[in-house]
């Protein structure tokens, strides 16, 4: 049986191409791969986004009107680093899908993990998860809320 190796990107449409690759370098570390320079031209252009050691990547395209995938692009993360994030995406003002500014008391407890969702600045949703959830339900004192 054939079987899949790896997600090799993640393909996001925006309105503003050079406003999404100043956010997601800004808040998500992601910035253009060169080696996908050449992807930026023609009538299916999209810009290379990647983190500094290549294993995530989202291809960006322009298109006028575009944003608001149907699900969520989801990273997953340790418990410390899950952390971290959460004061990154505060500290930049990042707005969950209701419009509210990401903090710590945004946290999903879903049993087994916990993530914290949000939106890119053209609606885009985004997931960060953590399987360290014992850990992380006892830093951020969680109490699981019914599903």
């Amino acid at each position: 049986m054939l079987t899949l190796g790896k997600i090799d990107h993640i393909h996001i449409r925006v309105s503003d191409g050079a406003k999404a690759a100043e956010w997601y370098d800004r808040v998500l570390g992601l910035a253009p791969d060169a080696r996908f320079k050449h992807m930026q031209e023609g009538p299916h252009s999209a810009m290379m986004l990647a983190n500094p050691s290549g294993t995530v990547r989202l291809a960006v395209s322009e298109e006028p009107g575009a944003g608001c995938l149907a699900g969520a692009v989801a990273f997953v993360v340790s418990g410390q680093d899950f952390l971290e994030w959460i004061d990154q995406l505060a500290g930049e003002r990042v707005l969950n899908r209701d419009g509210q500014t990401i903090a710590r008391d945004s946290v999903h407890d879903h049993g087994f993990f916990c993530s914290i969702s949000f939106v890119d600045p053209f609606g885009n949703p985004f997931e960060i998860v953590s399987y360290d959830h014992t850990w992380l339900s006892g830093k951020l004192k969680l109490k699981r809320q019914p599903a």
